[in-house]
Protein backbone atom coordinates (compact mmCIF):
# COMPACT_ATOMS: atom_id res chain seq x y z
CA UNK A 1 0.00 0.00 0.00
CA UNK A 2 1.36 3.01 -0.98
CA UNK A 3 2.42 6.05 1.10
CA UNK A 4 2.61 3.37 4.61
CA UNK A 5 5.00 4.46 7.43
CA UNK A 6 6.04 2.20 9.95
CA UNK A 7 6.47 4.14 13.75
CA UNK A 8 8.95 2.77 16.78
CA UNK A 9 8.93 4.52 20.06
CA UNK A 10 10.79 3.29 22.93
CA UNK A 11 10.18 3.91 26.14
CA UNK A 12 11.13 3.47 30.12
CA UNK A 13 8.50 1.31 32.11
CA UNK A 14 5.43 -0.07 30.86
CA UNK A 15 2.84 2.11 32.57
CA UNK A 16 4.46 4.70 30.05
CA UNK A 17 4.73 2.64 27.25
CA UNK A 18 0.58 1.44 27.47
CA UNK A 19 -0.09 5.43 28.25
CA UNK A 20 2.25 6.48 25.16
CA UNK A 21 0.26 3.73 22.58
CA UNK A 22 -2.92 5.04 24.09
CA UNK A 23 -1.74 9.07 23.02
CA UNK A 24 -0.65 7.90 19.56
CA UNK A 25 -4.13 5.67 18.52
CA UNK A 26 -6.29 8.66 19.71
CA UNK A 27 -4.13 11.25 18.00
CA UNK A 28 -4.19 9.66 14.39
CA UNK A 29 -5.74 6.57 12.37
CA UNK A 30 -2.49 4.48 12.80
CA UNK A 31 -2.38 0.47 13.08
CA UNK A 32 -0.75 -0.74 16.74
CA UNK A 33 1.14 -3.33 15.54
CA UNK A 34 2.59 -4.35 19.23
CA UNK A 35 3.79 -3.66 22.31
CA UNK A 36 7.13 -5.72 23.26
CA UNK A 37 9.80 -5.38 26.13
CA UNK A 38 13.13 -5.03 25.16
CA UNK A 39 15.56 -7.64 26.64
CA UNK A 40 16.45 -7.15 30.31
CA UNK A 41 16.52 -3.21 30.04
CA UNK A 42 12.86 -1.89 31.51
CA UNK A 43 11.98 -0.35 28.22
CA UNK A 44 9.06 -0.87 26.18
CA UNK A 45 9.05 -0.81 22.18
CA UNK A 46 5.86 0.55 20.27
CA UNK A 47 5.08 -0.88 16.92
CA UNK A 48 2.58 1.78 14.76
CA UNK A 49 1.87 2.00 11.18
CA UNK A 50 -0.65 3.67 8.89
CA UNK A 51 -0.04 7.01 6.33
CA UNK A 52 2.98 9.05 6.67
CA UNK A 53 1.33 11.47 8.32
CA UNK A 54 -0.73 10.10 10.78
CA UNK A 55 2.62 8.16 12.49
CA UNK A 56 4.52 11.11 12.48
CA UNK A 57 1.17 12.86 14.42
CA UNK A 58 1.24 9.86 16.67
CA UNK A 59 4.82 9.54 17.13
CA UNK A 60 4.76 12.89 18.29
CA UNK A 61 2.32 12.40 20.82
CA UNK A 62 3.44 9.56 22.26
CA UNK A 63 6.66 11.20 22.37
CA UNK A 64 5.19 14.30 24.11
CA UNK A 65 3.36 11.93 26.66
CA UNK A 66 5.79 10.12 27.88
CA UNK A 67 7.86 13.54 28.17
CA UNK A 68 4.66 14.61 30.50
CA UNK A 69 5.73 11.53 32.68
CA UNK A 70 9.38 12.57 33.09
CA UNK A 71 10.10 8.96 30.42
CA UNK A 72 12.94 8.72 28.05
CA UNK A 73 11.95 7.63 24.83
CA UNK A 74 13.78 6.87 21.40
CA UNK A 75 11.54 7.64 18.58
CA UNK A 76 12.17 6.37 14.46
CA UNK A 77 10.04 6.83 11.60
CA UNK A 78 10.51 5.09 8.61
CA UNK A 79 7.90 6.33 5.76
CA UNK A 80 7.62 3.80 3.09
CA UNK A 81 9.66 0.68 4.64
CA UNK A 82 10.75 -1.73 2.56
CA UNK A 83 8.61 -5.07 2.80
CA UNK A 84 11.71 -6.94 4.09
CA UNK A 85 12.07 -4.34 7.07
CA UNK A 86 8.20 -4.78 7.59
CA UNK A 87 8.24 -8.27 7.53
CA UNK A 88 10.60 -7.57 10.99
CA UNK A 89 7.71 -5.81 12.32
CA UNK A 90 4.46 -7.79 11.65
CA UNK A 91 3.91 -11.13 9.60
CA UNK A 92 1.71 -10.07 6.44
CA UNK A 93 1.68 -6.47 6.72
CA UNK A 94 0.47 -4.75 4.02
CA UNK A 95 3.06 -1.98 3.05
Amino acid sequence: MAGRALGLLEVAGLAAAYACADSAAKTAAVELLGLEPSKGSGKFVIKLAGEVGAVTAAVEAAEDCAGRMGRPCVTKIIARADRQVANLFAKNLEI
